[in-house]
């Protein structure tokens, strides 16, 4: 073997190595494995589920009204579950809701496989989700942290990354083809079967291996200590602006799914086949986006705005596309920008939160990212209805252009020179003064 193969051999080694650095960690490793099969089976019911409510009611109106209802939870008690995952074992909770979660989308298979899953049975599992993720996302976020430690805390959230949109290339596009020739029944019955593998993760672990905090003392009244979370993200600008600027990209231009779903059935007139297509093209550029977080191991405001801004410029350029190929392609870059800006999020929150608090900081994230979608998925439904899906592209990328500026902005008047902060906040316990 020449130098030369002796030395590409051992570069890509070392970008392997470097990519996936978190995997080295036993218990993050299983976790790893069981949430790549977990989040494959979401996407299958993610997509049948828009898919099943469409052809119920032929109305994006109706599905904007659906993710409202999934999201509506978060919106109301997202904090409460924060609370739990700092005074609770993260693990157990886990434990819990993935096994609740598999219940719930197994009726779901059985009721439409049977014939007898109509709009109020749908929306009526669908709330049920919602209720169950109040506590699953914030334990599930912070558990992280003690699976990897604070020095590879920034890989594993892009490594988390990795997998979420490694799942959204393979799960729409085989729920395309399983509702095109078996139904959507078997897409839920697949996606209750997913759950048993992250629930064999957590089993695996080894609990002594765990970097677990103190745990939050239930003295003080509910009232205190959800304030405690609030008031350090308020005085935090590194945390503060990632928060902020989340609740408005959830709300104007992060209802991917049902934009996609009425640009495939209306906009460029494609079947399911079409639709997981198009889903699969923002998961493989967000695959591609992840890696190269993961890869960096580091987090930077500079990336954050960058990924708001390219995820803006190429969604705006999608609602413009004259063919099916064409809008893949835009949605991929669309999708690069996307992790790159989610995934930078998540490690800065996480970077700055103190790990008494982080269970709590991180809902607050949550309660923004994912309350503030039932009015988007209301208000683009809305549009939708009224213009059509290549207008609400339009609107969203618009916004997102918009919200990447003003962070820019904010951030160069009021953040940059703030007590504590560094450009990379990857592979340390970055805790910033007040």
């Amino acid at each position: 073997m020449s130098a030369a193969h002796t030395v590409l051999g051992h570069s890509a080694r070392s970008v392997t190595a470097r990519t996936f650095q978190a995997l080295q960690t036993r218990n993050y490793r299983y976790f790893f494995l069981g949430q790549t099969v977990s989040v494959t089976g979401s996407w299958l019911q993610t997509t049948a589920q828009a898919w099943l409510i469409l052809e119920l009611t032929h109305s994006p109106l109706v599905l904007g009204l659906l993710l409202t209802v999934e999201y509506l939870p978060s919106l109301l008690v997202q904090p409460l579950g924060g609370l739990a995952a700092d005074r609770w074992s993260k693990r157990s909770l886990l434990l819990l809701t993935q096994s609740c979660f598999a219940v719930t989308a197994l009726v779901l298979g059985v009721s439409v496989g049977l014939g007898r899953a109509g709009p109020a049975e749908v929306f009526a599992v669908v709330l049920l989700f919602g209720v169950i993720n109040v506590v699953d996302g914030p334990a599930r976020q912070a558990f992280v942290p003690e699976m990897v430690g604070s020095r590879q805390l920034a890989n594993a959230v892009a490594l988390n990354s990795l997998v979420f949109n490694g799942a959204r290339v393979v799960g729409p596009a085989l729920a395309g083809i399983l509702i095109g020739t078996l139904g959507t029944a078997l897409c839920f019955d697949l996606n209750a079967l997913s759950y048993l593998a992250v629930i064999a993760s957590l089993w695996l672990m080894r609990p002594a291996e765990l970097h677990t905090p103190p745990r939050t003392a239930a003295g003080a009244t509910v009232r205190t200590q959800i304030k405690e979370g609030l008031a350090y993200a308020r005085r935090t600008p590194q945390v503060a602006l990632v928060i902020v600027m989340m609740g408005l990209m959830s709300t104007f231009a992060y209802n991917l799914t049902l934009m996609i779903t009425a640009l495939a059935r209306e906009g460029l007139h494609a079947q399911a086949s079409g639709f997981g297509l198009l889903s699969a093209s923002i998961g493989a550029g967000a695959l591609a986006g992840a890696a190269g977080v993961a890869y960096a191991s580091r987090a930077s405001m500079r990336a954050l705005l960058a990924g708001c801004a390219v995820f803006g410029l190429f969604l705006a350029l999608a609602g413009l596309a004259p063919d099916l190929l064409s809008a893949m392609l835009l949605l991929a870059l669309a999708g690069a920008g996307m992790i790159v800006y989610s995934a930078t999020s998540n490690s800065v929150i996480q970077s700055f939160s103190p790990a008494p608090l982080r269970g709590r900081v991180m809902a607050l994230y949550l309660w923004v990212f994912l309350g503030t979608t039932p009015l988007g998925s209301l208000l683009f439904g809305a549009v939708e209805q009224a213009w059509g899906s290549r207008a609400s592209l339009l609107l969203a990328g618009a916004s997102a252009l918009l919200i990447a500026l003003g962070g820019l902005v904010w951030w160069r008047r009021h953040g940059a020179s703030a007590p504590g902060y560094s450009s990379s906040v990857g592979g340390r316990e970055a805790v910033p003064t007040a």
